[in-house]
């Protein structure tokens, strides 16, 4: 069924819920925030805007916006989804799970971010997930401001990632300019001018020595 929701951030939880039925895994509430602020660094990295709509602030223990909990509260108050409990050793909280199938609720593209984000991290535990979002530069750096609630920069991931490409490409280019030969004969000629130079040395030397 289509979705449209007054919640700006519930067409953003949908879409990790429906990329995760896809592949078959569940969605604690922990791992829907880690999932959600990883698609945003991944679509910042790739020079797009991001894509959840969520303001992230760093909190005690990871990113956060508290605007999540009301978007995953309707998505449940709607029947779209329903929380259940999770029996997993590294479940903190309940696992969120699509009650029907619903079109995408975002667009191709931001879907697209999306499906590849589960795909590659949705079915990692609780604690690989912390890491990964831990290692990325927006939190890096505000974790070592140390101000709890500071608004988490994500040009600064966009700015990493230009960096790395800028770094690839002068590689690249070094690689293809061609190794420089010397020319024909030089190494006769700077070996005539340093036995050249190497004769006077001597000499200036020897009548150093003898007007001392």
């Amino acid at each position: 069924m289509p979705v449209d929701t007054p919640n700006p951030l519930a067409g953003s939880v949908l879409s990790i819920l429906v990329a995760a039925r896809e592949l078959s895994l569940s969605v604690t509430e922990t791992h829907l925030v880690g999932l959600l602020y990883l698609t945003d660094v991944a679509a910042v990295e790739a020079g797009h805007p991001p894509i959840t709509g969520a303001t992230w602030r760093l909190g005690r223990r990871g990113p956060y916006d508290p605007a999540l909990t009301r978007a995953q509260d309707y998505v449940v108050d709607s029947e779209l989804a329903e929380r259940g409990d999770d029996e997993s050793s590294d479940a903190e909280v309940g696992v969120l799970s699509l009650t029907m199938d619903v079109d995408d609720p975002l667009d191709p593209e931001a879907m697209n971010f999306v499906r590849t984000v589960v795909a590659l991290h949705g079915g990692k535990d609780t604690v690989v997930l912390r890491s990964m979002v831990d290692g990325t530069v927006p939190m890096v750096e505000a974790q070592a401001g140390g101000e709890s609630g500071v608004l988490l920069d994500l040009s600064r991931a966009r700015r990493r990632r230009q960096a790395a490409a800028l770094l690839t490409r002068a590689k690249a280019r070094r690689a293809s300019v061609p190794p420089e030969r010397d020319d024909d004969g030089v190494g006769a000629i700077l070996k005539q001018e340093f036995l050249q130079a190497r004769e006077a040395l001597r000499r200036a030397n020897a009548k150093a020595l003898d007007d001392r």
